[in-house]
């Protein structure tokens, strides 16, 4: 399923998330919730076949298909979305790159090659800067990328791509404010906001968006070489063309001839002896100052072009080629590590994928849901909704909970579970007290990991939101996350005042707007934060 998913899918994804969180701030998880169960059950899930059960990937793009569809009828089919606009700036580039690289390929390759024939074309500065210089910018990529593996780094850390990376993203941005300009500011701030989540994701979505710089470069590289090479061939076939070589220095010429052989390896199985010069051209073919070239034989003036092109096809043209294909391969495994288990996609698939479910008797559904007493055994569940309860169990698996000590007592456990799966689409793996002030912490994260050999499970910490949050509990979530992987999905699971009954309350809006204010400075984009009890 990851063949489905392109670049600018990742791009549009970001900006529909975007949309929905601010959607939830304004109407409330209900309407979200409504909407996108709505779709699953009208528009995707007719796709499914009968007794299989859909790809999570496949679901979040299916889905993503459809916001695409809704937004394009927003819009009059003319709905202006970031993977569109990446995708026909990016084809632009392209298309800009090929052409500046051959034309300077060939106007400079152009110039080298000028005969009036005054003077023949010197063989040793053609071949330094056309070959030389190649050869020195591959060896020290080549000496770089070794190093980055040595030490772990991936392409985001180059400093030469970020360098080119923000100058491309100015220039992009002045090319794209024809589209900008005209939108309105709500909807500009929702794509600087999921350009800025893109930058966030982290080991996300790796070097994802690195790659297809690096593929611009090695196709400069293709296209200038070309360019070289086809004004190269074109001087022989249309001109009468003379090389030679000189130098201050006094290389032999059986020096010059040994050093030839040496790079002329990589093609020296060729049939034929044209494919570079032999001893007996090279020393005919050495201009000197005093004697000029008019006593030196055609046939050894013409024999260095064969050596030159072949040069620049293995040494320049071959090495970019390959490189271009790595960078694919490269691109295509940065699709297959991206992480489908963020936040995010968790609560997406838990919209599409889990019911409106009434498993409370008849005769309270006018009674306020402040407290919501449902998962117990009773005979007012039906079967149904006992099936579907259980279904809900294995959308996103389980998670750990932490609970305070000061609300460890109150805690339900079986209430808790199924409120974690109402809101969340995660049952309770295991239940942790820990430290209401939070200050040794070291236990509690040695028991995160108890029987976890990579990766910590989900977590769920417990929180009173009418309790403004304190600086030991943002301390500890970041605790939390240098523990944990990156992509470990931490829940701040609020609940409000408690009642006489039951711990398990509604959040104000006050007091979720507080708190929402607080963990927005951990800028942890794997960090939820919900009311448990929802609408």
């Amino acid at each position: 399923m990851k063949s489905l998913w392109r670049i600018p899918d990742f791009l549009d994804l970001e900006l529909f998330f975007i949309q929905d969180k601010q959607l939830e701030e304004e109407q409330g998880t209900a309407a979200l919730r409504d909407r996108d169960r709505n779709l699953y059950l009208d528009a995707i899930e007719p796709d499914i076949d009968e007794g299989t059960e859909p790809d999570r990937e496949w679901l979040i793009y299916r889905w993503l298909q459809e916001r695409r569809s809704l937004e394009n009828q927003k819009y009059d089919g003319h709905a202006l979305l970031p993977g569109r606009m990446w995708y026909e700036l990016y084809a632009l580039f392209w298309s800009f790159f090929s052409f500046l690289a051959m034309a300077s390929g060939a106007v400079l390759a152009w110039s080298f090659l000028s005969y009036t024939g005054a003077q023949p074309v010197n063989v040793s500065l053609f071949f330094l800067v056309f070959v030389g210089l190649q050869v020195c910018v591959l060896l020290s990529l080549v000496l770089v990328f070794a190093y980055r593996r040595v030490r772990g780094l991936d392409l985001r850390s180059s400093l030469v791509l970020s360098l080119v990376h923000k100058g491309l993203n100015g220039f992009l941005f002045k090319i794209r404010k024809y589209g900008l300009d005209g939108m309105e500011s709500r909807r500009r701030s929702q794509f600087a906001a999921a350009l800025a989540a893109v930058r966030t994701r982290g080991n996300g979505y790796g070097a994802l968006f690195s790659w297809p710089l690096f593929l611009l470069f090695q196709l400069f590289g293709i296209a200038f070489n070309c360019g070289v090479l086809g004004v190269l061939l074109i001087k022989v076939a249309s001109l009468d063309l003379a090389f030679g070589w000189q130098s201050t220095i006094q290389f032999s010429a059986e020096f010059v001839a040994r050093l030839v052989q040496w790079v002329a390896v990589p093609w020296s199985w060729l049939p034929g002896s044209a494919t570079y010069p032999d001893l007996s051209q090279i020393e005919g073919s050495r201009m000197i100052l005093k004697d000029g070239f008019y006593h030196l034989a055609s046939s050894d003036l013409v024999s260095w072009w064969p050596f030159l092109a072949l040069s620049i096809c293995c040494y320049c043209l071959l090495p970019r080629i390959i490189l271009f294909v790595v960078g694919t391969f490269g691109r295509k495994k940065s699709f297959a590590r991206i992480s489908f288990h963020r936040p995010d996609h968790n609560q997406l698939l838990h919209r599409l994928l889990s019911p409106r479910l009434e498993t409370s008797p008849k005769k309270n559904v006018g009674k306020p849901p402040l407290t919501v007493p449902v998962y117990q055994e009773d005979t007012s569940q039906t079967e149904e909704g006992k099936k579907r309860l259980a279904e809900k169990k294995i959308i996103n698996g389980e998670l750990l909970a932490l609970i305070p000590d000061e609300l460890f007592e109150d805690v339900d456990s079986v209430r808790l579970e199924w409120f974690c799966q109402q809101a969340f689409g995660y049952t309770v793996g295991r239940i942790l007290r820990i430290s209401e002030e939070y200050s040794d912490s070291t236990m509690v994260l040695k028991q995160i990991k108890q029987g976890a050999e990579a990766n910590c499970s989900a977590l769920l910490i417990l929180q009173e939101a009418w309790q403004p949050p304190i600086q030991e509990v943002l301390r500890f979530l970041r605790e939390l996350r240098l523990h944990c992987d990156e992509e470990t999905h931490i829940i701040v699971a609020l609940v409000g005042k408690p009642d006489p009954d039951t711990l398990f309350t509604q959040v104000t809006d006050t007091d979720l707007h507080i708190w929402q204010q607080k963990i927005a400075t951990l800028l942890d984009p794997c960090l939820q934060l919900s009311p448990l009890v929802i609408e």
